[in-house]
């Protein structure tokens, strides 16, 4: 009964989510960086911006506004004028297809193309900027973000339904008013408009509303990597929490890709400092360096030498590399790794998710090979995919 009631509570939230927000996702964009201008120019559609103060101005296909933050404010022109300073700018479309340039000018980023609407204020000298966009225009971008743009539909599907469950996991948890989404890699990469294939739309619309839940019916963390180089690993084993759905899975799948495999390497001397550094003495009474070989044939949480040990996951990130799945030997002046897969090796392997919809398995089995004990369901219909 008390995986029944957690059920119908779900479903409730779900189904408030769509009223609550009517199916529009707020995404704080460029927000890893510290913004000062920007330029945003109407392709698709017609625009207006709003200020506090009751000010309207209408933009044209093509016309080119700036936006600068100066202190707590921001200064507005365009090509013929300056426009004012204003503490926040509401920059909406006034049509059902409206679709914008956005640029950082300083500091100087690569174009975007987003659709639906802005939000823009400043603070300390930097422009806060969220995008107003449907729910699924959002997904879409994120699956081309996080997936390029040349998968098989049934892999789109499935990230469909991980980015789904993501977003609202962070809804859940933190309240329709309240949620914080950024479009970096500490949330769901998202660049902008998916245009690159079709296909993911579909992917979108098709599974509309599934999301991913565990025994007890509660949104599960859908976590997901590059490549697992072979295997996956449990969440305990490189976060320390442990789920009933992570779970280390032998992934033949990711075998024979371009992130399986990977060699990194040191200077010996950098290696020896850093492991005295972390509290390992690797010479003996006579000064002589002891055995560096560090072999891992399946993932390890440790990197062990003698009694002293250190987190394989510390290692990855202070030396950035591609993954905790590595074995270590010394050479002419160097100590190698030889590592494989991508990622922390958490949840599905995007390699062996692409290669399992390739060989044509569903999303509901892809779904299910790397998530255990989980269901995948619809919150519209009231029902489960098993």
């Amino acid at each position: 009964m008390r995986g029944i009631s957690k059920f119908f509570l779900l479903l409730a939230i779900l189904l408030n989510f769509s009223s609550a927000f009517a199916n529009i996702v707020r995404v704080h964009i460029f927000n890893q960086y510290n913004i000062k201008t920007v330029a945003i120019t109407p392709i698709e559609g017609k625009y207006q911006f709003s200020t506090e103060n009751g000010f309207i101005y209408k933009l044209k296909k093509n016309h080119i506004v700036y936006f600068t933050a100066i202190g707590d404010s921001i200064t507005v022109w365009d090509a013929d004028r300056h426009l004012g300073i204003f503490n926040r700018i509401q920059f909406r479309g006034l049509t059902n297809n409206n679709i914008f340039s956005i640029e950082s000018a300083f500091p100087a980023l690569p174009k975007r193309i987003h659709e639906g609407d802005l939000s823009i204020s400043a603070k300390a000298h930097k422009l806060d900027i969220i995008n107003f966009v449907s729910e699924e225009n959002y997904l879409a971008g994120v699956i081309e973000a996080e997936s390029g743009p040349k998968a098989h539909i049934e892999f789109y599907k499935t990230q469909a339904i991980i980015s789904r469950t993501y977003l609202y996991s962070k809804i859940a948890a933190e309240g329709e008013t309240n949620y914080f989404l950024g479009d970096d890699v500490n949330y769901q990469v998202y660049k902008g408009m998916c245009h690159l294939n079709p296909d993911i739309r579909t992917a979108v619309t098709h599974t509309n509303n599934l999301v991913i839940v565990d025994t007890l019916s509660q949104l599960i963390t859908a976590t997901f990597h590059a490549n697992s180089g072979g295997e996956t690993v449990n969440s305990e084993d490189y976060w320390l929490t442990e789920t009933s759905y992570l779970k280390a899975t032998p992934d033949p799948f990711s075998l024979n890709q371009r992130s399986a495999v990977w060699v990194d390497s040191i200077p010996i001397n950098k290696w020896l400092t850093y492991l005295g550094k972390n509290g390992i003495d690797v010479k003996t009474d006579k000064g002589k360096i002891e055995n560096l070989y560090f072999e891992q044939p399946y993932r390890k949480k440790y990197y062990i030498y003698n009694n002293d040990s250190i987190l394989t996951r510390k290692i990855r990130t202070d030396f950035k590399l591609r993954s905790t799945w590595f074995s270590i030997y010394p050479s002419n002046g160097y100590v190698y790794f030889n590592g494989r897969g991508y990622g922390h090796g958490v949840g599905l392997s995007q390699d062996g998710a692409m290669q399992m919809a390739k060989e044509n398995f569903s999303f509901n089995e892809i779904i299910h090979f790397y998530y255990k004990n989980i269901k995948v369901v619809s919150f519209e219909l009231h029902s489960t995919e098993n």
